[in-house]
């Protein structure tokens, strides 16, 4: 039996929806059908299915230590101008870049268009400043480039009702079509930026660096995650299935089962038997197992979420000095690369709002590069408490241990791993501890 939905999980709609839960994610519709499972049962699973957002609190945790500083900016009035109203509709430039950059972590790369207003005042006073509008990665319908790799043009497409039309910039000006060849002209403008208007925030540097597009952060955790809300349904069908044992009563002849043939069992009345030749009612019901090795799997499926984030520390067991350095090394470096992204993007935004105006940008802009990571070891755990499946303090160092030695084991003296192993061991439930202070005990 096929499937009854094709899942494209490099769709911007699939991204967008890991992170906000909505989409398949809320109808169940991102659910996986069993060969031999019926259309019934699908839609009970459908309607029963939820979706343990890990995705959006990773990314909301991220942005916030991103953003909880804001970036120094030495520049003039021009572009302090701009800033205070990015998008034309009173909406500052950090507001504005904090959302552009939490969707460039979800699909890789967003593109900023700086653009002036058609209409503009008899005087330098009365004239509009430019203005920040933004287009997804799907709405890139064509680009050409130079050799260098800069855009020589590049189209977008737009809805305009129910029909699709183009809006296509060059380094000399726009156009507005039915097609997107350039037919069916509708409107267009010409300008003298000697560029295209057009800027690339990645989330992070793309493998060619003229590529268009960066890969998605949060892709792998997506997965994770969609694998992670298939497995809880899956798991919940089990305990539906499981949860009513079969009553097995013992009967001399057919006579006898037919009269029980209609028999109704419940906690509100009571079933009498007779006990000469050992016979008595029993239940019957499936063995434990499937449901043990889906909680197994379950847990496994968490630990592979937090170490796709780079979010080993995250968890129920202090970890050592050596192993956490590590873990902090790796997300202050993921951090940083954001940031240096976000820092480029807004040059090249700053340099095409003066360019509009008809001056150069010789402005300063700095973006934060170093991150308290201890603060945020506390904030993501905070986070992810309402939705982390407990797991197990044996089970928690265990895998701590195993991680370490993935990870640190090649270039590690064997004395040193051992005493990581040893402080594990030592360091005993701090999470539980944690909530146990948390509770006053």
């Amino acid at each position: 039996m096929e499937l009854t939905v094709a899942i494209d999980r490099t769709s911007d709609q699939f991204l967008l929806d890991a992170y906000s839960g909505q989409g398949g994610f809320a109808t169940g519709e991102y659910l996986i059908k069993h060969p031999r499972e019926s259309d019934t049962k699908l839609a009970a699973r459908q309607e029963l299915a939820v979706y343990p957002n890990f995705t959006r609190k990773i990314v909301d945790v991220m942005m916030g230590f991103l953003w909880r500083q804001s970036p120094s900016r030495d520049v003039d009035d021009i572009y302090n101008a701009f800033s205070a109203n990015a998008d034309g509709a009173g909406t500052k430039l950090d507001s504005l870049l904090f959302a552009y950059q939490r969707l460039a972590m979800i699909l890789g790369t967003v593109y900023v268009i700086v653009d002036k207003p058609k209409t503009q005042g008899d005087t330098r006073a009365t004239q509009a400043s430019p203005y920040l509008a933004l287009r997804m990665t799907g709405q890139l319908a064509a680009e050409t480039k130079d050799s260098s790799g800069a855009w020589e043009s590049v189209t977008f497409s737009e809805m305009a009702g129910n029909e699709t039309i183009y809006r296509t910039y060059t380094r000399t000006g726009w156009t507005l079509s039915k097609k997107q060849n350039g037919d069916g002209f509708l409107d267009g403008g010409a300008y003298n930026l000697g560029r295209v208007p057009v800027v690339r925030l990645h989330i992070a540097k793309p493998l060619n660096p003229t590529d268009s597009r960066s890969q998605s952060w949060v892709y792998d955790l997506a997965g994770l995650n969609w694998d992670l809300f298939n497995l809880r349904s899956e798991l919940r069908e089990l305990f539906r299935a499981q949860t009513f044992a079969i009553l097995a009563l013992p009967v001399a002849d057919d006579s006898e089962r037919e009269k029980l043939k209609d028999l109704q069992i419940g906690t509100e009345n009571a079933l009498t038997y007779n006990p000469v030749g050992g016979g008595k009612p029993t239940f019957v019901a499936p063995p434990p197992d499937p449901v043990t090795l889906y909680m197994q799997q379950i847990e496994a499926t968490v630990t592979d979420i937090y170490r796709v984030a780079n979010l080993e520390f995250v968890g129920g067991v202090q970890q050592s000095g050596v192993a956490l350095s590590f873990h902090f090394q790796e997300v202050n470096s993921s951090l940083r690369g954001m940031a240096e992204m976000c820092e480029a993007a807004e040059n090249d935004i700053a340099a095409l709002v003066h360019l509009w105006q008809g001056q150069t940008f010789t402005g300063n802009l700095s973006y934060p590069t170093d991150f308290n990571l201890t603060d945020l070891q506390s904030a993501i755990s905070t986070a992810l408490d309402a939705v982390t499946l407990g797991m197990g303090a044996e089970f928690d160092k265990a895998i701590k241990k195993r991680l370490a030695k993935q990870i640190l084991a090649n270039d590690t003296a064997p004395s040193t791993m051992t005493a990581i192993d040893n402080e594990i061991d030592a360091a005993g439930d701090t999470y539980g501890d944690r909530l146990a202070q948390q509770a006053g005990a």
